[in-house]
């Protein structure tokens, strides 16, 4: 800024003070979109957000505490974290279809259908191989596109 300042000196262009910066902002400032002295995102207020993550994280600590008390003789910790990814994925899918099927969550899903079948290939592919999973993973993320696309409203 003090280059284009001294720049602009030096050539004998007219610079703007700061009053008439702020004015020119003021008046570039999309009305709603400045609220308590902070801009707001598109997304920031998704309480529904914040809950999967806060149940993934729950069911995360669950689990290892479930290893930890051999409460589940076939959960170890080798596979505690294929279980992990299976129940994200599933809390994933949840979050879609509560998105879905509820107005006030209304949002983009298809990158949380992405994710959900990452999820739930990735937690597989420890319990039915690898060899298996990673087709899955594609045909997974091609039928998230084609349901994205299906679903989008059209105005």
């Amino acid at each position: 800024m003090w280059i284009v300042f001294a720049v602009k000196h030096w050539k004998g262009e007219k610079t703007m003070s700061e009053e008439e910066y702020r004015r020119r902002d003021e008046k570039e400032e999309k009305p709603g979109e400045r609220r308590g002295g902070r801009r707001e995102e598109k997304w920031t207020r998704d309480p529904l957000g914040a809950l999967i993550w806060g149940l993934i994280i729950i069911f995360a600590g669950l689990a290892m505490v479930a290893v930890n008390l051999g409460t589940f003789p076939w959960l170890t910790w080798g596979n505690v974290w294929a279980l992990i990814f299976i129940g994200a994925g599933l809390i994933f899918l949840l979050d879609v279809v509560i998105r879905l099927v509820m107005p006030t969550y209304r949002r983009p899903i298809g990158g949380r259908l992405i994710l959900a079948f990452a999820a739930l290939a990735i937690g597989a592919g420890a319990f039915i191989g690898w060899e298996i999973t990673w087709p899955l993973i594609v045909i997974a993320i091609g039928l998230a596109i084609i349901v994205g696309v299906l679903l989008r409203p059209r105005f």
